[in-house]
């Protein structure tokens, strides 16, 4: 097959009917023009340029040449701009999969916000607890929250919540409210299965408790665990994005607020740094949403 760098140099001498145009416009010598024409009549095994008077002409294979090359090199141009575009222009298909309760309870509305400003952003959001492989899958990001096992993805930190002990006022009048988080170990424990939940660990100071109280429910469902801890089941395990109502409202008190439990983070994952401008939009764009959330939370 034919260099098609070099039919475009045939191209844009039969266009300009000078060598010397030719070469000011790709800024090469003419020697290598020459060369390069010469080179391409070969590889063709046909004359595409008269040569003998001044002003040379295209012969018949030449003007053949050109009237069926370039349309299909402007095509070539013209996909070159589109793939382009891909990293330019937020556009095309973006796939996300994420927690049930992530995408219900804070994502949702900022998901339909990104969608407005970005009109051209296809979104495909799956939600899902199930732990997807998501480059077998095809999906360009994974949000997911709580402590991150080994990984070949590309990890970035989108939002950062406390956790709380909490339970309903009624619950502390019938078992009593603990003063020291040890008198925790006579008391009902509500929990989600992070891995870092139990033994549940807190710190104050130079002072650091680690805890083994009875787990009376455990569940992957934040929302159970807050219908639990609302039903005076026992102390909950909650962040603030869980609880924060429910706390302002009196529904729901919490416990030990001077000493720190860990806090769980909600993190964006994607396979590649070189990562295309709609995933950077996306995770910007969330993370500034989140921020903005988070001055809502206790």
């Amino acid at each position: 097959m034919s260099n098609l760098n070099d039919i475009e140099l045939f191209i844009k001498v039969a266009e300009s009917g000078s060598y010397s145009r030719a070469c000011d416009y790709f800024d090469i010598p003419k020697a290598t023009l020459s060369r390069r024409i010469k080179a391409l009549e070969e590889a063709l095994g046909v004359r595409l340029i008269n040569r003998n008077t001044r002003k040379f002409s295209l012969t018949e294979a030449g003007r053949f040449l050109h009237l069926q090359s370039k349309p299909m090199l402007e095509g070539l141009e013209n996909i070159e701009r589109a793939v382009s575009g891909f990293q330019d222009i937020p556009s095309g298909n973006l796939r996300v999969t994420m927690p049930v309760e992530i995408g219900t309870r804070i994502l949702n509305d900022i998901i339909c916000r990104f969608s407005q400003r970005y009109p051209l952003i296809c979104l495909d959001i799956n939600l899902s607890n199930d732990l997807i492989d998501i480059v077998e899958e095809g999906f360009d990001v994974a949000i997911r929250g709580g402590a991150l096992k080994d990984s070949n993805l590309v990890s970035k930190k989108v939002m950062s919540t406390k956790l709380h002990l909490c339970c309903t006022p009624d619950y502390l009048k019938k078992h009593g409210t603990p003063a020291h988080p040890e008198e925790l170990m006579g008391h009902v424990l509500i929990v989600y299965p992070t891995p870092s939940a139990l033994p549940l660990r807190l710190s104050r100071g130079n002072e650091s408790v680690a805890l083994q109280g009875q787990v009376k429910l455990k569940t992957n469902s934040l929302d159970l665990v807050l219908k639990a801890s609302l039903s005076d089941l026992g102390i909950g395990l909650l962040p603030s994005s869980v609880v924060s109502e429910d706390v302002k409202a009196g529904r729901l008190v919490t416990l030990f607020e001077d000493w720190k439990a860990f806090d769980i983070g909600l993190y964006a994952l994607y396979p590649d740094r070189q990562k295309p401008k709609k995933v950077d939009l996306f995770l910007n764009f969330i993370t500034q949403e989140l921020a903005e959330v988070q001055k809502s939370f206790i």
